[in-house]
């Protein structure tokens, strides 16, 4: 996420791309959270053709989300979920940033779970957008290497996880496929599941869904050396890339992490979790769609073997 003091030293060429952007809502608020100025996006989400110049924030949020007009950040950003309401009262989730402009503040958000298509379809028209961006600063002279190597490592992160996405770690996977096979190291993948996760959403809701993901994506994350990946491959499966590690290896890892993840607490409540674990390893030279193919019905089996087990293929 940009830092505070990149918003405020460049705030009119990011506010007029932003402006025009059509995936980002940006509001920008007064002192007393009044709306100044918005983008079109954010129009088409409360469903009005006229900006609501002079009311307040709290008109468009649900009455849960009413403490962020009475409590914006002080000196600094601040990473948020809230909810937008049309004047039907047609409710949309988002994640984005809250942001201290000097006198101003900025808010920001995307459309929060949103399904695989569409995000291959707004990451795909973020890049067009983001070579229009970069035109665009080029000619303002501003701090475009800063900017771009912050954009990268978005697109490159699961935004609810912080863990690679799939898009980068199928790039950084065929990188170290090819390293393997040059140098002749064993290299094995663990695809991870987790166990009945629609009947968490169902049970306890989205947010602590969410809660689920990030713990179990910092699980994988804790147990992986400097080499290896983790990754949110879509929804609630993950993939981790070992390399210099044996089909054995990998079992070895994969079952340290599903005890670790039966073990932990999730919540005030303290919720129990499972997963299920597929694990392969590289023979010989044999291309990354048959590796993948065969990780997913060791995935396959571990599931059809009564779940929180691991299975090798």
């Amino acid at each position: 996420m940009l830092d505070q003091s990149y918003f405020i030293n460049h705030t009119e060429p990011i506010i007029e791309y932003l402006n025009q952007s059509s995936s980002v809502s940006l509001i920008l608020l007064d002192n007393n959270m009044q709306i100044k100025d918005c983008n079109q996006l954010f129009l088409k989400i409360i469903e009005t053709d006229q900006k609501p110049v002079g009311l307040n924030l709290k008109e468009f949020l649900i009455t849960e989300d009413h403490h962020l007009t009475t409590n914006p950040p002080e000196n600094k950003s601040l990473n948020i979920r809230y909810t937008l309401l049309s004047g039907q009262g047609n409710p949309t989730n988002m994640i984005g940033g809250f942001y201290r402009l000097n006198n101003d503040y900025l808010l920001l958000g995307e459309r929060a779970w949103i399904a695989d298509d569409q995000v291959i379809h707004e990451i795909s028209k973020m890049n067009n957008e983001l070579a229009n961006m970069t035109r665009e600063l080029n000619k303002k002279n501003i701090g475009l290497e800063k900017l771009n190597a912050e954009v990268n490592n978005l697109l490159r992160t699961d935004a609810l996880t912080g863990i690679a996405n799939r898009r980068y770690f199928l790039e950084y996977f065929q990188k170290i496929h090819a390293y393997a096979i040059r140098h002749m190291i064993p290299l094995s993948i663990v695809m991870a599941d987790l166990d009945h996760f629609k009947a968490i959403n169902d049970q306890y809701g989205h947010f602590f869904g969410d809660k689920v993901l990030k713990e179990f994506a910092s699980l994988l994350l804790d147990n992986c050396r400097g080499e290896d990946m983790a990754a949110r491959f879509g929804g609630e499966e993950f993939i981790v890339l070992l390399l210099h590690a044996t089909g054995q290896d990998a079992i070895i890892h994969a079952e340290r992490v599903r005890s670790k993840v039966e073990a932990h607490l999730i919540g005030e409540d303290n919720i129990k979790i499972t997963a299920s674990f597929g694990v392969t390893s590289m023979e010989q030279a044999e291309d990354i769609e048959t590796l993948m193919n065969r990780a997913d019905d060791a995935l396959y089996k571990a599931k059809k073997a009564g779940r929180n087990t691991v299975e090798l293929s």
